[in-house]
């Protein structure tokens, strides 16, 4: 019965959305740089409708809140890579280890962003100048988690930023992480906070000119915000017998530059074996599709890995794909 009130609930919610979700700082889309650091890298977040605050237990818990590394069991590194029909190709790589004797963990990433390359055009070649560009956004992380009780956990990450264009302008930042979980594992209940990169303003430096004809000397470039963001998250077991689970996640994400946004995520699960996962974002624009995802966990030699997939398709950029392998030591 409490299942199927669940699933009824999650249903109407779903339907009625467009009637009672606010729209208040839509005008801000697009005014946040280093946009990729709003990218869930936790794949199986991303196939739930990114509700990644809530998740954890290994070294993917860096793709979105750190506080959840802080329960983690053994080390563990993930690869994650992520791309979609418009020539974006996204990636990153974690490693978390695990400290002896405490229930804590550090953790290190490498996020990047690569666009394909593109004819650099001006107003007197339009068709293009013969010249190639590409542009990267690059995240080099450090994290730290602890469980200070027994459902309590916090987790810090700390990020330096670069920005290149080939054009030659670069940038420079630096950001911070941190998060909070909440732990009622007899209820099956968990609460999740997180606030996600937070800094100062960053500007690029440069002076190149495609064209300098009628074009005065370029003395500085405007600084733009980091992309913060805060979320708030439930995660909750609705359905459990033998081998088979079932838990429903939602969360609420505040950005500095777009509108408030939902997401809500399904996630069976067959022997901690076989993952099956489903979610969808709520006044997100041009994400209007459910996303979905799977997942197999495997123990090969003395050591168990995961392989996640999670597919989600947009209104303009394609379906952005993502695949991410996860290892680490086989329980004993």
């Amino acid at each position: 019965m409490k299942t199927t009130l669940t699933l009824i609930a999650l249903a109407l919610g779903l339907q009625a959305h467009s009637q009672w979700l606010p729209s208040y700082g839509g005008e801000r889309a697009g005014q946040a740089a280093f946009s990729f650091l709003k990218t869930d890298y936790n794949v199986a977040s991303a196939a739930m409708g990114s509700v990644g605050s809530v998740l954890g237990g290994d070294a993917r818990s860096l793709g979105y809140n750190p506080a959840g590394l802080a329960r983690t069991k053994a080390s563990s590194v993930s690869f994650t890579s992520m791309g979609s029909g418009s020539g974006l190709e996204q990636g990153a790589v974690f490693a978390a280890r695990k400290i002896k004797g405490r229930n804590a963990a550090w953790g290190f990433g490498i996020q990047r962003l690569q666009t394909g390359a593109y004819e650099e055009r001006t107003e007197f070649r339009p068709q293009g100048t013969g010249r190639l560009l590409y542009d990267a956004q690059s995240a080099l992380t450090l994290t730290y988690a602890q469980q200070l009780t027994e459902q309590f956990q916090m987790g810090v990450t700390l990020k330096a930023l670069n920005e290149s264009y080939s054009a030659g302008y670069t940038g420079w930042g630096a950001a911070a992480d941190i998060g909070f979980q909440y732990h009622l594992e007899e209820e099956g209940l968990r609460f999740a906070v997180v606030l996600r990169n937070f800094g100062a303003p960053v500007s690029l430096k440069g002076s190149y000119w495609a064209v300098a004809y009628n074009r005065d000397s370029l003395s500085a470039l405007e600084s733009a915000n980091l992309p913060t963001e805060f979320a708030i998250g439930l995660h909750y077991r609705v359905w459990a017998q033998g081998k088979h689970h079932l838990d429903v996640a939602a969360q609420l994400v505040h950005p500095n530059d777009n509108a408030e946004n939902y997401r809500a995520g399904l996630e069976y699960r067959f022997a901690d074996q076989l993952f099956v996962r489903s979610g969808i974002l709520l006044n997100q624009a041009g994400q209007p599709f459910p996303t979905l995802g799977l997942g197999v966990a495997q123990t090969v030699a003395s050591a168990r890995a995961t392989v996640d997939l999670s597919v989600q398709p947009t209104a303009g950029m394609g379906t952005w794909t993502a695949l991410s392998l996860t290892l680490q030591p086989a329980a004993r």
